[in-house]
């Protein structure tokens, strides 16, 4: 920096040009930023809605057939044969709600903030 004081070994004439140059440098910065600040938000996909859809389903499918299966492992460990696959099936129901619906609020929020339906 001390270099491009006036009166300089490298003298006016360099620092005109470096000068110069970082405002063409500024120009091409600026013009980027405009252009990144222009562009739209993506829209969604045409499968987004089917997406979300099939993601709550599995969520709800995944969580009662883990709990039927603990219910079934236990009932054929003590005798009991339905009772468990019944509680433990139900159990696993309201899991599944349970998480299908926090997944629905985190895509309401993203929605919310402009970011389109999640994923």
């Amino acid at each position: 920096m001390a270099d491009m004081r006036p009166g300089s070994p490298r003298g006016d004439g360099e620092a005109a040009q470096e000068r110069e140059a970082l405002d063409r440098l500024s120009k091409r910065i600026d013009t980027a930023r405009e252009g990144v600040a222009a562009r739209k938000p993506k829209a969604p996909g045409k499968y987004q809605g089917l997406s979300v859809a099939w993601r709550m389903v599995l969520e709800l499918v995944i969580g009662c057939a883990f709990g039927a299966a603990i219910g079934y492992a236990i009932d054929e460990a003590t005798g009991l044969r339905p009772l468990f696959l019944v509680i433990f099936g139900a159990l696993g129901f309201g899991a599944g709600v349970k998480t299908m619906m926090a997944s629905a609020r985190q895509m309401q929020r993203q929605a919310d903030e402009g970011d389109g339906l999640g994923g």
